[in-house]
């Protein structure tokens, strides 16, 4: 009998030797597919190539923090996360020139703004009616491509399981418009012209897809007269000022070719509204600049002694 107990022993102990076996850990899979495509039906503008470069943005979807970000070509690619918890997902063009991106530790604080136009420039719009030297006037931006998720769950995936994609769309935040003026009267005297518009947003909050409270002055230079006194200019912005009540003015600096120079401001605000051509035509006979009695100084870069500038409201 106690043979019979120790080959019974025996037995069990091979089969359960025989079905125990070491099962390898599973890896964990963190590559994801993001897929982007970028919008190109622009008002007034035509994008010729995609962007070059887009960067995304993986911030944590309950507190808003950077976690994670990647470089990729303007149709995406893979990148590295985490899996098993949600993300906000931000993704823009990383190719602007004028265009700058700040405050990218937070999705609430990340913005697009543009710079401070230097004092050379500066100077020659100096003395425009109502404007001090704490005016904010900045360049014009690029067009910047920006699309976001919002808590975007990447699941727990092991190795050779099926890629997990994403697909995210990105569309520009900022606006083209176009003005004409017609016409300048005296334009064979003009040396050199200026323009800026007033009331318009100093940046976008892209990850909030909010416009600026603070406003700014945007400077433009695709501006041309001809000599037979058509003004026309294309320039982008980040839109309207945020706060109510605040006027757009279109103000042309003309500087004759005896370096004496003349402002010429333009309330455009209602132009602003419902205008989805983003389109400005003004039709005026106010815009005069006489024969100059002298010329020495030059158009281009006027002394402060030949600076006597005139400001004059059009009604449009």
């Amino acid at each position: 009998m106690r043979r019979l107990y120790l080959i019974l022993a025996l037995v069990l102990i091979t089969l359960t030797a025989g079905s125990c076996r070491r099962r390898p850990l599973v890896e964990i899979d963190n590559n994801v597919l993001l897929n982007i495509t970028i919008g190109t039906d622009i008002v007034n503008y035509e994008v010729r190539t995609p962007p070059e470069m887009m960067r995304a943005i993986f911030f944590d979807s309950k507190t808003g923090d950077f976690v994670s970000h990647s470089f990729l070509p303007h149709h995406g690619g893979y990148v590295h996360l985490m899996p098993g918890r949600e993300y906000d997902i931000l993704v823009y063009n990383f190719d602007t020139e004028a265009t700058i991106i700040d405050g990218d530790y937070n999705l609430n604080y990340i913005l697009a703004y543009t710079n401070l136009v230097p004092e050379n420039i500066k100077s020659r719009l100096k003395g425009r009616a109502g404007k001090g030297e704490d005016e904010m006037i900045v360049y014009e931006p690029d067009h910047l491509f920006v699309g976001k998720l919002e808590d975007v769950y990447i699941p727990m995936r092991g190795y050779g399981m099926p890629a997990f994609e994403i697909d995210i769309h990105a569309e520009t935040i900022v606006q083209t418009w176009i003005v004409e003026i017609d016409k300048v009267r005296g334009a064979e005297y003009v040396g050199a012209v200026s323009s800026v518009i007033s009331g318009l947003a100093d940046h976008n909050l892209i990850g909030r897809g909010e416009q600026s409270y603070d406003e700014a002055t945007v400077f433009f230079e695709a501006a041309s007269l001809t000599k037979d006194g058509h003004f026309y200019a294309k320039f982008n912005t980040f839109g309207r000022n945020a706060l109510a009540g605040r006027k757009q003015v279109l103000s042309l600096v003309l500087t004759d070719t005896g370096g004496k120079s003349f402002c010429f401001n333009m309330d455009i605000s209602e132009k602003f509204n419902d205008n989805p051509l983003q389109y400005i035509l003004i039709k005026t006979d106010d815009i005069v600049i006489e024969k100059p009695e002298q010329t020495g100084g030059g158009g281009l870069a006027p002394s402060v002694d030949e600076w006597g500038e005139i400001n004059t409201e059009i009604v449009i």
